[in-house]
């Protein structure tokens, strides 16, 4: 049967679950999904921000990822105009000769499986839309039919365009959905169906009516469905967040989840409680207590009983590429948490003191609200490789009785900045690299190895034995990257690149978490899910998500992981 035909069967009217202010609860859930794929895993993951580029795919409808509205024109791609906007992101009108647009789907490479999918676009109100790197099979009122194409002159590029070149003043364009064709059967979320003939007797949902029911793409879940808790740093835009009340939070109804704000809460919560697993909340470093009070009531109403919310204060305040950290630096120099107890000054020590001090009302803050802390797990964190911050964050205060588990990243591999590093690394090639990553045999690369990251570890577990408190991962993962003046060099990330896709990758990820688990008990967070490769990293677990497992060693060693090593 032709996919984009599906749309012609006979679809079951389903009520929406989905209010404004109400919990969102995906259809699945309601009559009685579980997952039972994560019982005793080892693992959780970060996921990637939501984003145009972004390769993870994690709604149903793609427009929540999609670049928010912008300015444009006949003759220019983006004008820098700004645009009239309702609360929720839609264009309420354009001037004389404006257009407004978004893309969606960017980024090189595109994923192999998306290249000639076709989607429903639909979208309220009067008006003229057009596109560009797309087939155009049908257009009618409130309905397109489009089909995905590679961009003129590539085979590896994918970038859908969509433009509204007039709008209705007094009906506009607005609510746009971009979905798949297609849908499921309602007990099983995971798995894309073509149409009703593939489901038992009244039980397929159209992508169609029921993207708002449904949320979440299967074909995400079914990669995520093993893992035991999420980490949703990057949904929630945490570096550099500008985020201080909870008032202007991002919220469902919003045309795009792919703003500065994030992911809505509302929504985090719906997965974790479809996929029976932990959220690890990060609280925005300038969110002041009324924004903590909202955000724990929320938690506390809609997370469903079995599960612990993570509560982590920002993300790595002590990295000095983040907003956070000069901000928590400041406020430690004003509140003289910089002065030691020799009288001397020291602003780092200041800086993690100040760290220590709000996370603790924060973790304050969640008690009050959710009666009690059974239902979170506070975490502290540091860099991985400076135990000197892991004492001082747990020895301000009360943050020892206040902490339930510390987090470090330990990442192997390294960040290349310096050309004898990047010689040496060449000169070793794959084979030598795999040697050293193992045996920890190479002067030159003095620091990435499994051995040495295992000191790391045991430096941490050395001083958290003091205070009695249990260490876990942040993030974690290989991390070879190359950085500063090296960032484009050609050479040096194709090895990386090749690093990365060898088969044995799988073997070097299982030997880390092994020495993990002989370390602490504590589930490990890998970073990240699934994102694409770039000379800004090569995070992703899974490049694309139509990746197959024999092609992605990192995820295979993870899968094989969870398989193998199960946790009570």
């Amino acid at each position: 049967m032709n996919p984009l035909a599906v749309l012609l069967l006979p679809i079951l009217c389903w009520a929406p679950l989905v209010t404004q202010g109400a919990a969102i609860v995906p259809i699945s859930q309601t009559v009685g999904f579980t997952n039972s794929a994560n019982l005793n895993s080892p693992l959780g993951s970060n996921l990637s921000s939501v984003v145009d580029f972004s390769s993870e795919l994690p709604f149903v409808n793609h427009m929540r990822m999609a670049r928010p509205w912008f300015s444009a024109s006949s003759t220019t791609f983006q004008d820098n105009r700004p645009l009239q906007l309702d609360l929720n992101g839609n264009v309420l009108s354009l001037e004389p000769g404006q257009f407004a647009r978004t893309v969606v789907f960017t980024g090189t490479p595109a994923d192999p499986g998306l290249a000639g999918k076709g989607f429903h676009l639909f979208y309220k109100g009067q008006g003229r839309l057009s596109y560009n790197n797309v087939d155009v099979l049908s257009q009618s009122p409130g309905h397109d039919v489009i089909r995905l194409r590679t961009i003129s002159g590539s085979d590896t590029e994918l970038t859908a365009i969509i433009t509204i070149e007039q709008t209705d003043i007094a009906d506009p364009v607005r609510d746009l959905r971009l979905v798949l064709p297609g849908g499921i059967c309602v007990k099983n979320p995971l798995q894309r169906v073509k149409g009703v003939n593939d489901c038992p007797p009244d039980e397929f949902l159209a992508f169609s009516r029921h993207d708002q029911d449904i949320l979440f793409n299967p074909e995400f879940l079914q990669r995520i469905q093993s893992y035991r808790s999420l980490r949703f740093m990057d949904w929630m835009r945490t570096n550099n967040s500008t985020q201080t009340s909870f008032d202007k939070r991002p919220l469902p109804q919003h045309q795009f989840w792919s703003t500065e704000s994030g992911v809505p809460l509302e929504v985090m919560i719906a997965l974790v409680n479809l996929m029976d697993m932990d959220p690890w909340f990060n609280i925005p470093h300038l969110a002041n207590d009324d924004y903590v009070r909202a955000f724990a009531t929320l938690v506390d109403q809609d997370m469903e009983p079995g599960r612990r919310a993570y509560i982590e204060y920002s993300n790595e305040v002590w990295n000095g590429l983040f907003t956070q950290t000069g901000y928590a630096t400041k406020k430690g120099i004003q509140l003289g948490l910089n002065i030691l107890d020799n009288g001397q000054i020291d602003d780092a020590t200041g800086m993690v003191r100040f760290y220590s001090r709000r996370a603790q009302r924060i973790f304050d803050l969640f008690s009050e609200v959710m009666g009690g802390s059974d239902r979170i797990r506070r975490v502290m964190a540091t860099q991985a490789v400076v135990p000197y911050f892991t004492e001082e964050i747990l020895k301000f205060g009360k943050a020892r009785s206040k902490t339930d588990v510390f987090a470090i990243a330990p990442y192997f591999g390294d960040t290349i900045v310096d050309q004898t590093k990047r010689d040496e690394l060449l000169s070793l090639g794959v084979d030598g690299v795999f040697d050293w990553l193992q045996n920890d045999n190479n002067a030159v690369l003095d620091f990435g190895s499994l051995p040495s990251i295992d000191r790391v570890i045991l430096n941490q577990l050395q001083v958290l034995r003091q205070f009695g408190i249990p260490l876990t991962s942040y993030e974690g993962g290989q991390h070879f990257l190359a950085a500063g003046s090296l960032s484009n060099d050609a050479e040096l990330n194709n090895l990386m690149d090749a690093l990365n896709r060898d088969p044995r990758m799988k073997s070097i990820y299982l030997a880390y978490l092994k020495k993990w688990r002989k370390r602490t008990g504590e589930v490990f967070h890998h970073y990240v899910h699934t994102d694409r490769w770039s000379v800004f990293g090569r995070w992703g677990a899974l490049e694309f998500p139509s990746q197959k497992l024999k092609d992605a060693p990192k995820f295979n060693a993870l899968m094989t992981y969870i398989e193998t090593t199960p946790l009570p």
